[in-house]
């Protein structure tokens, strides 16, 4: 898989943790929900999220803390940001490379 490939597929995985994040925050007050967790890794086609509901009896109140989710967003934000980076620079470079060629 080429760079572009696995930062798209970083893309993907978080934005698939900021929903996962915004999913969890979205139920923080209601009775009952169990928190999803977000679990990532490489794969041979880039990198792969799974989602696990957090399990655990009948449960009056949720387990969602709503901190750690925030941070959660703010990471999968950066992540996000990051991926976009390296395609943006990857792009470029195979723009420059191409103008050489001309």
């Amino acid at each position: 898989m080429d760079g572009i490939g696995w930062a798209t597929s970083a893309m993907v995985a978080a934005r698939t943790r900021l929903e996962i994040a915004t999913e969890n925050l979205a139920n923080v007050s209601t009775t009952g929900f169990r928190r999803i967790l977000a679990h990532g890794e490489l794969t041979p086609s880039g990198v792969a999220i799974a989602r696990e509901r957090v399990s655990g009896g009948v449960h009056l109140k949720n387990n969602v803390d709503a901190i750690a989710e925030m941070i959660d967003v703010l990471a999968a934000e950066r992540s996000f940001e990051s991926a976009q980076k390296a395609v943006s620079r990857s792009e470029e470079h195979t723009s420059e490379l191409q103008s050489h060629h001309d």
